[in-house]
C-alpha cells in the first residue's frame, strides 16, 4: 500500500513538472449556452422600450390598495406639478408609441418627450387617449424606421406561462423582470368609481415607472401593457391585455374621431381565410364611402395602396396620411365567397361638415340657445357680451322644459365638456343620438332682495325629437 501511495505521489509530481496537472482555468471549462428565453427577448425588444418624460399637473388620487406605477407614493387626492415618469413602447416603425393614459394625464402636451435606451430624445405628440381604458397613443418625428414590438395575442394565455416586463422603474431605464401569468380576467378599481376590467395578473416585479411598458411572452410578442400594481403587496401587478389594446385602437384612431372626415370603415384584428390573411372589417357605416363601394362587415382587407397589412395600426396609420379626396386603393376578400376571389375598390374620404348645434338642441330638447352677444346681453339684462351660451327659449312641455330649464339660464357644460360658443356646442351635440341621456350644467342668475344670486344646476335630459314645439 505504501508503495502504491508513493507511486501516486511521484506520478502527480511528474505530471506537474510537465504542466499536465494543476488548477483548471476558466477558459478550459466546458462552454455552456448562457442565453435563456428571457435574455433573448430582452435583446430583441429593449431598443423599442422608451421612457416617457415631461412636466404637468398630476393628480395622485387612486383607488383603495392600488396605485399607478410612476405616481407619488403618498395617499389621498393631491394636485401637484411634477415630472411625468413612465414607460412606453414603439409599436410601429413610423414612430407610433403606446403608453398608459395616466402616464401623460395632466402633462403639458408641448413638453412630453420620449427617451430611448441609447439616450436619444424626441418630442412627442399626443395622437389619442382613452382614460377609461388607460391607453394613449403618441407620435415622434423619427427620420428613420424604428425598432418596434410586435403584437401577440392574449385570448389564449396560460396560467403559469413565462412573461417578461421591460420598463423604467424608479427612473432606471431598460430594466427587465420576469415571472408568470398568475391569473387572467381580473377587475380592479384604480380610482374612486373607475375600474379596469379583464386584466392580466402577473408576479413579474412591476414597480413605479414600469407603467405603460410592455408585458411580453417568451417569443417577444406583446401580450399586455403594464398598468397598475397592488400597493403594500409583493409580486402582484396588472397589465391591459393586448387584445383589449388592439380592439380599442380601432376607436382611438378611426379617421372620424381624429379629423372631420367620413370613411365609414372600422377594422379589427388580423384574421386568416384560406391562403389569405388581413384585417377583418368590424363595421361599416350606412351611406358611407365604404358602404357605397360594397365593403361590408366580415370582409377581410388584405392591402392598402399595394401594401400588405400586418396589424390594425398599419391600416389606421395609412388613413392618417390620407387627405380628403385622395384615392385609397383597397384589396380585400369576402370570406363568404366559395372561391375567395380578391376584389379591389377605390375609396375617397369625404369632408364631414359640422352640424348646426343650435338646431340639434331644438330638435332633441325643444329649446333655443344663443351666444351671449351684445344684443342678447342687453335683452336679458347683462351688462356686456361674454363667451358663453344662454337659453333664449324653452317649450314648457318639451324635454328641456320638463327638466326645469328656463330662459336666461347660462350653459356651462354638456356631458362635462365646456361649451362657450356655437362651434363647441355643435361638436358636443354631434355625439348625441335619439334616446341618449345628456347632462347639462347651467348657471342661473337672478336678482333678489339681497342682490344678485348665482346658483349652479345640473339637468339630465333624454334626447327626444318632437314634431311640434311651442317656443
Amino acid at each position: 500500500m505504501r508503495r502504491m501511495a508513493l507511486l501516486s505521489v511521484m506520478t502527480v509530481a511528474q505530471l506537474l513538472s510537465i504542466g499536465l496537472a494543476g488548477p483548471v482555468s476558466a477558459q478550459h471549462e466546458p462552454t455552456l449556452d448562457r442565453q435563456t428565453p428571457v435574455t433573448k427577448v430582452y435583446q430583441d425588444t429593449h431598443k423599442a422600450v422608451v421612457n416617457i418624460a415631461g412636466e404637468g399637473l398630476m393628480s395622485t388620487s387612486r383607488g383603495p390598495g392600488y396605485q399607478w406605477p410612476g405616481m407619488s407614493e403618498l395617499w389621498g387626492p393631491r394636485i401637484q406639478r411634477q415630472a411625468v415618469l413612465g414607460s412606453g413602447m414603439v409599436v410601429h416603425e413610423d414612430g407610433y408609441i403606446i403608453t398608459n393614459a395616466h402616464v401623460i394625464e395632466g402633462a403639458d402636451e408641448d413638453k412630453i418627450k420620449v427617451v430611448f435606451s441609447d439616450g436619444s430624445e424626441f418630442p412627442a405628440e399626443k395622437i389619442s387617449a382613452d382614460e377609461s381604458k388607460d391607453l394613449a397613443v403618441l407620435k415622434i418625428p423619427a427620420k428613420n424606421k424604428l425598432p418596434f414590438i410586435h403584437f401577440g395575442r392574449s385570448y389564449d394565455l396560460m396560467i403559469g406561462e413565462t412573461v417578461i416586463a421591460i420598463g423604467n422603474p424608479y427612473g432606471f431605464s431598460n430594466t427587465v423582470t420576469s415571472g408568470i401569468v398568475s391569473a387572467v380576467g381580473r377587475d380592479i378599481e384604480v380610482a374612486e368609481g373607475a375600474w379596469l376590467r379583464g386584466l392580466i395578473q402577473t408576479d413579474a416585479p412591476i414597480n413605479p415607472g414600469n407603467s405603460g411598458g410592455p408585458l411580453l411572452n417568451i417569443n417577444g410578442d406583446l401580450i399586455g401593457v403594464n398598468t397598475a400594481i397592488r400597493a403594500n403587496a409583493q409580486n402582484i401587478g396588472f397589465a391591459i391585455p393586448v387584445d383589449t389594446l388592439a380592439d380599442n385602437l380601432s376607436q382611438m384612431l378611426m379617421p372620424e374621431k381624429l379629423r372631420r372626415v367620413r370613411l365609414g370603415l372600422v377594422v379589427r384584428r388580423m384574421k386568416r381565410a384560406g391562403e389569405f390573411a388581413g384585417l377583418i372589417v368590424d363595421s361599416v357605416s350606412k351611406a358611407s364611402p365604404a358602404d357605397q363601394k360594397g365593403i361590408s362587415a366580415g370582409d377581410i382587407i388584405l392591402e392598402i395602396d399595394g401594401r400588405k397589412l400586418t396589424n390594425v395600426l398599419d391600416f389606421y396609420i395609412k388613413m392618417m396620411g390620407k387627405q380628403i379626396g385622395e384615392p385609397i386603393e383597397i384589396k380585400y376578400i369576402k370570406p363568404a365567397d366559395t372561391r375567395l376571389q380578391t376584389r379591389s375598390v377605390r375609396l375617397t374620404m369625404l369632408a364631414r361638415p359640422l352640424p348646426d348645434g343650435r338646431k340639434l338642441v331644438t330638435e332633441f330638447f325643444q329649446m333655443e340657445v344663443s351666444e351671449l352677444t351684445q344684443r342678447v346681453a342687453r335683452k336679458f339684462g347683462f351688462e356686456s357680451a361674454y363667451p358663453i351660451l344662454i337659453v333664449t327659449g324653452v317649450d314648457s312641455e318639451g324635454v328641456g322644459g320638463r327638466a326645469g330649464l328656463a330662459r336666461g339660464d347660462l350653459i356651462m357644460e354638456i356631458n362635462n365638456a365646456t361649451v362657450r360658443n356655437v362651434r363647441e356646442l355643435s361638436l358636443e351635440m354631434e355625439k348625441v343620438n335619439e334616446g341618449d341621456l345628456v347632462e347639462i350644467r347651467i348657471m342661473r342668475i337672478r336678482v333678489g332682495a339681497f342682490g344678485q344670486i348665482m346658483r349652479p344646476y345640473r339637468a339630465r335630459l333624454r334626447a327626444h325629437r318632437k314634431r311640434t314645439s311651442r317656443l
